[in-house]
Order: structure tokens, then C-alpha cells, then sequence
């Protein structure tokens, strides 16, 4: 029997890594460029469930499956929550993500080490036919000093998750994948869509 396939509302590499990698063998995982659909990056709403749930909502009329949209943020005690929901936009919409990231460090240059507290926090909103799930996944951690690493996209070269003494992108995808907030976000997607088959 063939895999339901679900459409990750998403142009952005690698997250779509990311569902596929976690999701391999319960669905297909298809971006819209992938079936020939423009990419429509939508980011209108006020949190995290607003934007995901405005991004899927967009393919409704041009897809038959499940649909699901996804926005996280980086949340910065000492920055009162920011940038969060306004992560993809802050500094800019056109400022290149290593940039917001010494944007960030910039901001934070005289606070000491106790106080750079974050966390990455993660809503997929799935929509299949006539129903709307959410799932939610938070990886606590901390500012670095420095921009550090390769691997990974957005604020991981200066994001040190909790527990480890090296940023997002220096840890390498695999373990990453483990982790991560949208990780952790998509499994539960995986969980729920497994009992649905079931």
C-alpha cells in the first residue's frame, strides 16, 4: 500500500530534511517545489501556530492529502522573548541568517553567561481534510559568544543546546536531528499520524 503523502508547506532545504529524515517510511514528505507548486512563504500571524497554520492553509485549494506548515523562533530571555515569531524576519527580511546571528551576539556582547538563557520552540500545524492538529517542540539552551560551526541553518552557530558545550552547527545533522525542537515537534507529528493508521 502506497504512503499518504503530506505536503510540508515549507521552500526552506533544511527543514524539509528534516521531516523527511524523521518521517521516512509513515508518509511521503513533498515540498510544494517538488509537484510543481510555488513556494508562498506566508508569515502574517502573531505566534508561532498562526504563521504554521497560515502557511498550510494557503495549499488547501491546490493539494488533495495532508498539508502541514511549521514556524519556530529563537526565544532570548535577556531580549524579552525576541526575536521569536519574528526570527526568519529579524534585523530584516533580506539580512542573510549569519548576519542576525551577529546581529544577536552584538546584542547580547556585555551580558555574562547565566543570563544568555534561549530556547528554540517549534509549532507544525497539520491540517488533513476537515481537522487541525498542533504539536509543539522547545529545546532549552544558550547563547554562545561566538558564530561557530557549519553544519545546520538559521541561529545554530550560536545556539549551544542544553547539555552540550558545542552550538546546533557543530553538533552535525545526526545529532541535531535527535534534539532539536523541530525534531522534537515532528516526532509527535510522526506519533499522531502513525495511530491514525493504525
Amino acid at each position: 500500500m502506497p504512503l499518504r503523502r503530506l505536503l510540508v508547506a515549507t521552500g526552506n532545504k533544511g527543514k524539509l530534511r528534516e521531516f523527511k529524515a524523521i518521517l521516512e517510511g509513515i508518509v511521503e514528505v513533498v515540498s510544494p517545489d517538488e509537484i510543481g507548486l510555488e513556494i508562498r512563504d506566508v508569515e502574517e500571524g502573531i505566534d508561532y501556530a498562526e504563521n504554521a497554520s497560515a502557511k498550510a492553509g494557503v495549499y488547501v485549494k491546490d493539494f488533495d492529502g495532508l498539508i502541514c506548515g511549521e514556524d519556530s523562533g529563537l526565544e532570548i530571555d535577556v531580549l524579552d522573548g525576541r526575536p521569536g515569531p519574528l526570527s526568519a524576519r529579524y534585523g530584516g527580511e533580506d539580512l542573510p541568517h549569519p548576519e542576525k546571528c551577529r546581529k544577536i551576539l552584538e546584542e547580547l556582547k556585555d551580558v555574562a553567561l547565566y543570563d544568555r538563557t534561549a530556547r528554540f520552540r517549534a509549532t507544525i500545524v497539520l491540517i488533513d481534510a476537515d481537522k487541525v492538529e498542533t504539536f509543539e517542540g522547545v529545546l532549552e539552551g544558550w547563547i554562545g559568544f561566538e558564530y561557530k560551526g557549519t553544519e545546520g541553518f538559521g541561529y545554530d552557530p550560536v545556539f549551544i543546546p542544553q547539555g552540550f558545550s558545542r552550538t546546533n552547527a557543530e553538533l552535525g545533522m545526526v545529532i541535531k536531528n535527535r534534539i532539536s525542537h523541530r525534531a522534537k515537534a515532528i516526532r509527535k507529528l510522526a506519533e499522531h499520524l502513525k495511530r491514525e493508521e493504525s
